[in-house]
């Protein structure tokens, strides 16, 4: 009898449909199945009077992967208890000295939260299984739960403090989890959870790096000041006013108690010592040895950086500050708007996102029209999540809200998604203070630059106002407020004004 040999095609389909190597997930983390699998009787489904006093015990999964199974939570007032699952990690040990830095070893630990930890949740009144968590990413914080409904097994994926899905059904039995491979798992819910928004690879983020090291390599030459940015022939100008500078008018329409200072003293030394973060400023431009920026200007230098080396010009003032939301003349916020720019801000940083935009663009020139729906692209209004948790409740998320962005709780979740799906972008980010959407104002923003590491570690470098945050100084800093972010292409030929 002769033998068919099968086509190659036929044999890759074949190999693609076997699981992927022991030890290792598809993803590329550790998996533990096959742990877990001669565990599930001694520990697993072990009653906790059984294992209560056990101690933890390490597993090779024979390719040279190790997995310490351990019992935590007992003596918690949590109301369960955790049986951890938790691969091997190797931290070097260095002793620093004399100004030098010496490898002395390494510590070898098996830390909860590190990608490949596999943790199952039981009721320590009940010794029921309610709740298996997997951590497949660099933060532990992003992680997928499987919950054990009454009759059904669930899924929820959480990024931080929000649920990118909730309550998602499985169609496996809770107990046949306790065996299933890490790349099983994402078979079944290929289609039914958001992978894509969460799949993390590193190495794609060298021009969002680069913009960051060249502005903190400025800022000691920033200096801040109200209502301060320079115009598209690089004079220092009022932003509002778009007329040259005029330092002490500026500080008076940023506070105007200064207006009855200034009335007593023609020379202007008493307006001076009123507010001594002046004279920073008026060093800076006497001397013309700085950067006299505002927030709104800080927001445009990093724009002109981008732009300029593509155009040969910066960006114009007064198409910077156009203006984009259309508030009814009948409503409150219409008669206020009358007197005062309520959206500032916003205005600036979605104008100069198409300025930014423009200065790549070979085959149309785009605006930001007042009213209409944005045909740019720079508004960022994906809606990633369905809930936040807040003080260990649920609350629905809010979302996108138009001419208003994000509430601030959602800021570093969406921040991540950005990262992952929009990898080389960053976001000039408009900051609407106070606790009420509809009555807040745009009175400030930032340069937002997400990025992961090459361990696949999530991180945002922030710039304000001339200086630099890490992301969660930030959120910190501006509580109860909402984030409109507008994205820009960053750039591996970014050169900004230098003074």
């Amino acid at each position: 009898m002769k033998l068919k040999l099968l086509p190659l095609f036929a044999l890759t389909a074949v190999f693609a449909a076997l699981p992927a190597f022991a030890g290792f997930s598809s993803y590329g983390i550790p998996d533990s199945s096959e742990i877990r699998g001669e565990i599930v009787s001694s520990w697993l489904e072990a009653p906790a009077a059984l294992i209560r006093g056990k101690n933890a015990e390490t597993y090779d999964d024979g390719a040279g992967h190790s997995f310490q199974v351990r019992l935590d939570g007992l003596s918690d007032s949590d109301p369960s208890y955790k049986i951890i699952v938790a691969p091997k990690s190797v931290i070097p040990v260095r002793h620093i000295g004399g100004g030098a830095s010496e490898r002395k070893g390494e510590d070898i630990v098996y830390t909860e939260g590190t990608a490949g930890t596999w943790v199952l949740y039981r009721d320590k009144r009940t010794d029921k299984a309610s709740k298996i968590r997997i951590y497949f990413n660099a933060d532990p914080g992003v992680y997928l739960e499987l919950r054990n409904g009454e009759n059904k097994t669930y899924a929820d994926m959480v990024l931080y403090d929000c649920y990118m899905v909730r309550s998602v059904p499985l169609g496996v039995r809770f107990k046949k989890l306790y065996t299933m491979s890490f790349d099983e798992i994402q078979a079944l819910t290929r289609k039914s959870l958001p992978w894509a928004s969460v799949k993390v690879v590193p190495g794609q983020y060298h021009p969002v790096l680069q913009m960051a090291a060249v502005i903190r390599s400025c800022l000691p030459r920033i200096v801040y000041a109200h209502d301060a940015a320079y115009n598209e022939a690089g004079k220092l100008y009022s932003l509002q006013l778009n007329e040259p500078y005029d330092l002490v008018e500026a500080a008076v329409r940023a506070n105007p108690s200064l207006e009855n200072v200034r009335r007593t003293d023609p020379t202007l030394e008493t307006v001076f010592c009123a507010d001594p973060s002046l004279e920073a400023a008026r060093r800076a431009i006497e001397s013309d040895s700085g950067l006299v920026l505002s927030s709104a200007g800080f927001v445009k230098w990093v724009a002109d950086g981008i732009v300029e080396p593509a155009t040969g010009s910066y960006t114009n003032l007064g198409n910077m500050v156009a203006p984009t939301v259309n508030y009814s003349s009948l409503g409150k916020r219409g008669v206020i708007s009358q007197t005062w720019n309520l959206s500032l801000t916003l205005d600036c940083c979605r104008n100069l996102a198409v300025d930014a935009l423009n200065a790549r663009s070979t085959k149309r020139s785009y605006r930001y029209k007042m009213g209409a729906s944005d045909v740019t692209g720079v508004d960022v209004t994906v809606e990633p999540f369905v809930s936040d948790i807040v003080d260990d409740g649920e609350l629905r998320s809010v979302g996108y809200i138009k001419d208003t962005g994000y509430s601030v709780i959602e800021l570093k979740s969406l921040l991540y998604v950005l990262a992952v799906t929009e990898s080389q972008y960053i976001y000039f980010a408009a900051i609407k203070s106070g606790s009420k959407a509809g009555d807040s104002v745009f009175n400030n923003c930032a340069v937002l630059m997400p990025f992961f590491d090459d361990d696949g570690k999530f991180g945002c470098t922030v710039f304000e106002q001339g200086k630099e945050y890490s992301l969660d100084a930030f959120i910190e800093l501006h509580p109860d407020s909402y984030i409109h972010l507008n994205r820009v292409k960053s750039s591996d030929f970014f050169s900004p004004m230098y003074k």
